[in-house]
């Protein structure tokens, strides 16, 4: 016998809409419900929305939606907050078009601190006993990084605010790393891209963070091993976690706290801009500087100048007076010349000698050569001035010199002529040799040197540099 397939009625989707709607809201007229409250917010219409949450005993969190109508007195003027763990009372209403089941909330009372933010406030204190959050950790942040990571969703908002935020300020280097930033398994992800980025030679600061949410949606931003992967980095950490009013411990732990995601895009790197303009005022500052340092200069270079023509004028005037005293005392010296000749003439010879005007201009002369050189390192201006003073001086003292020279020239020919012939150095014109150690004394005897000793030979014209091989006590003829 043929069974026959049992014929199960058909219905259309708004039909179970309508069958499940009709069993829940029949079958949760009025109930009370515990839990903590996460994601509270009140829109510009009075009406309040937020979730009851808890810990699944298997794992994960469990979330009933919940609304608030303004309306509804008793509950609206209750001032909630995340983390709050209360009961709420109402029924359970559902919206047929999606399928979709919440709590409408007619009155609140609190029922404690909730396990959240208890958890939370226990690690929080716990770490900082530790010293996890302790400010003396902080490292500032690199002026210009090299290459800047990044670990976040790739498919959020956060990664195109901070990634946009940083090329609009800066054509720096982004590293992003992917990863999950809510759920289970989230912190363990963030903390393997921050050990990843750490590996990164080049990586000078990291940002983590994400967009807004939740406490729960935030959670792993506040898990252990998130917070101590941010404590232990070697690269400075921004953490920029949600926005402002939002705060998980990764920001207490990070170097540096942003207040949302975009914010970290402007921490980490300056703007362009800002650096033009702080440039064009160094080079302000710079040119001006250079201006007064050169004005000081040439302050200096004109007291210099100033000072090094009156040293010159002092400078020469003494050698002139040096000149008007030889003349003096050779016009005396020449009265009593005149009564011995012979005598005169010899002391004439050594004192001329001894103080010879060309001797004293020689020497002047060198004085002048550096009193020019110092001159010169002044500046162009100076070098001219001093040139011309010296010129004019050393013009006066060769006319000084040479009237004192004139009178006496005829004597001093003369003494001359007389002290050539006992020259020492006149027989070696005739083929003779002066023989001179090392030290410049003359070898007079053939026990003065010994074989192998270095002699130096003066002949009448140049010397030869000799090596004794042998002595001998006779002469030979």
């Amino acid at each position: 016998m043929e069974v026959q397939p049992r014929t199960v009625d058909v219905l259309s989707v708004a039909q179970v809409s309508r069958l499940v709607k009709t069993l829940l809201e029949t079958s949760f007229a009025r109930i009370r419900v515990e839990g903590e409250v996460t994601g509270y917010k009140r829109a510009a219409s009075g009406h309040s929305y937020f979730a009851l949450t808890e810990r699944d005993p298997e794992g994960g969190t469990l979330k009933l939606e919940c609304v608030i109508y303004r309306f509804a007195r008793a509950a609206a003027s209750v001032d909630l907050r995340d983390g709050q763990r209360v009961v709420a009372s109402g029924r359970m209403t559902s919206y047929g078009g999606t399928s979709r089941y919440q709590l409408t909330v007619d009155a609140v009372e609190e029922a404690g601190i909730g396990d959240l933010l208890r958890r939370l406030e226990e690690l929080r204190r716990r770490l900082a006993l530790e010293g996890l959050f302790d400010a003396g950790r902080k490292r500032p942040l690199p002026f210009l990084p090299r290459r800047i990571g990044v670990v976040t969703s790739l498919r959020g908002a956060a990664v195109r605010d901070i990634v946009r935020t940083i090329l609009a300020r800066f054509p720096a280097r982004i590293l992003l790393v992917d990863s999950v930033v809510q759920g289970d398994g989230a912190a363990q992800g963030v903390a393997r891209g921050i050990d990843f980025l750490n590996l990164v030679s080049d990586v000078d600061v990291i940002i983590i963070g994400r967009g807004g949410g939740s406490l729960e949606d935030l959670w792993a931003f506040n898990e252990e091993v998130l917070v101590r992967a941010v404590a232990a980095s070697r690269v400075p950490i921004v953490s920029a976690v949600g926005h402002e009013v939002d705060h998980v411990l990764t920001d207490d732990a990070a170097d540096v706290r942003a207040p949302t995601p975009t914010a970290a895009g402007t921490l980490v790197v300056p703007s362009l801009e800002d650096i033009d303009a702080s440039l064009a005022d160094l080079r302000s500052r710079l040119a001006s500087a250079l201006t007064r340092r050169v004005e000081v200069a040439g302050q200096r270079l004109d007291d210099l100048d100033a000072r090094l023509r009156a040293a010159g004028v002092r400078t020469l005037e003494q050698p002139r007076r040096r000149v008007d005293d030889a003349g003096q005392r050779l016009a005396r010296a020449g009265d009593r010349l005149l009564k011995d000749p012979r005598q005169g003439i010899e002391v004439l010879a050594a004192r001329l000698a001894a103080a010879h005007p060309a001797r004293r201009l020689g020497e002047e002369r060198r004085r002048a050569v550096g009193l020019a050189d110092r001159l010169r390192a002044l500046g162009p201006r100076l070098l001219d001035r001093s040139r011309v003073a010296l010129g004019v001086e050393a013009g006066r003292l060769r006319v000084v010199g040479q009237r004192l020279l004139d009178p006496h020239a005829a004597a001093l020919e003369a003494c001359r002529l007389r002290l050539v012939p006992l020259s020492p150095f006149g027989p070696l014109e005739r083929g003779y040799a002066l023989v001179r150690r090392p030290d410049g004394s003359l070898v007079q005897r053939h026990d003065q040197v010994g074989p192998g000793d270095s002699i130096g030979v003066l002949l009448g014209t140049g010397a030869l540099d000799a090596t004794v091989t042998a002595t001998r006590p006779e002469r030979q003829s």
